[in-house]
């Protein structure tokens, strides 16, 4: 994959130890200050979200932009063409980066003019300001909670972080980051049988414990989404068509899983949802581009996946927060 050293672009990357995948940490990972959440939505075109139709993390604050209804607020760049040195940030072409005179071929170019000695992995989604030309968070999570904070004028309070599951919230998160969004990646980039079988395992064990939860509710936390439901969603829309495949993650097919199927196609059928979602490239930019697993960079025939059927979720119990 790749990544730079001291501002300088490397093939090496620091992402494999003893055969296990180990996801470092995101640089710029700091809660996002109380007066940039204030001006995101009323500074038009300030700040920017560049991100990737591909990628899971990606996908949270591209969603959350859609929820709170931010698209004409904060500009939204796509990164996206071949992988050449990370990813390409405008198809293989040059972007004009907003608020300079700048232009750049690769996403890790725009890590370099934020700190010109940066050591790390260049990666989406970022939360870019355009006056100060400085990344300020490539922390998905992060970004989610600035962007539902965000309040455009005249606007309707909305929150996908109810104050009620404050410490309920970032338990979920935990166990659901940990056994199955972050370890489909474990599972697919081992290099050793021990460290593949033990992410393997953690992954079926969190899907049997889902599915346990949304036997007895639409989601997680009750009859409302929150922002957990809609990071968990970014996992499980990629599980049969990347993750059981391309990750090995064979066990058993979320469609197999009823209650785990529903309530994906339930969040899919959200209003003004599926229009956001681009399942082809998920798919090719996935298996051109993810582990070494694809040695050929065969894109694979997609499953027969029906998002639009009914979900029969509204029966559930309806646990209102």
């Amino acid at each position: 994959m790749g990544m730079l050293y001291k501002g300088e672009w490397t093939d090496k990357d620091d992402i494999i130890h003893d055969g296990a995948y180990i996801r470092p940490d995101s640089k710029y990972n700091n809660k996002i200050p109380t007066d940039i959440i204030e001006n995101m939505a009323n500074s038009l075109g300030r700040y920017w979200l560049i991100g990737s139709n591909s990628c899971q993390w990606s996908q949270r604050p591209m969603l959350m932009r859609h929820l709170k209804k931010l698209d004409n607020h904060i500009p939204l760049h796509i990164a996206h063409g071949p992988r050449l040195e990370g990813y390409a940030i405008n198809g293989g072409k040059t972007w004009n980066i907003p608020g300079s005179n700048h232009t750049i071929r690769h996403l890790h170019q725009l890590y370099t003019l934020s700190n010109s000695n940066y050591t790390g992995r260049s990666t989406v989604p970022v939360l870019w300001d355009s006056h100060t030309q400085q990344i300020i968070s490539n922390e998905s999570s992060q970004i989610m909670l600035a962007l539902d904070k965000a309040q455009t004028r005249g606007q309707l309070p909305l929150t996908y972080y109810p104050p009620s599951l404050n410490e309920e919230m970032p338990d979920m998160d935990s166990w659901i980051y940990n056994g199955l969004s972050n370890g489909v990646y474990k599972a697919g980039f081992a290099q050793n049988q021990k460290a593949y079988n033990q992410a393997v395992a953690l992954v079926f064990n969190t899907l049997d414990r889902l599915e346990q939860i949304l036997s007895e509710r639409r989601f997680l936390f009750g009859n409302r989404q929150t922002a957990s439901d809609w990071k968990l969603f970014t996992t499980l829309l990629r599980f049969d068509l990347v993750y059981y495949t391309l990750h090995r993650c064979t066990k058993r097919r979320l469609a197999d899983y009823p209650n785990l199927w529903a309530y994906t196609r339930d969040l899919y059928q959200t209003p003004s949802i599926a229009g956001t979602i681009d399942i082809s490239t998920i798919v090719a930019a996935s298996f051109q581009n993810d582990t070494a697993n694809n040695p050929h960079n065969i894109i694979p025939v997609m499953p027969d996946l029906d998002w639009e059927s009914p979900h029969n979720r509204d029966t559930l119990a309806s646990n209102h927060y």
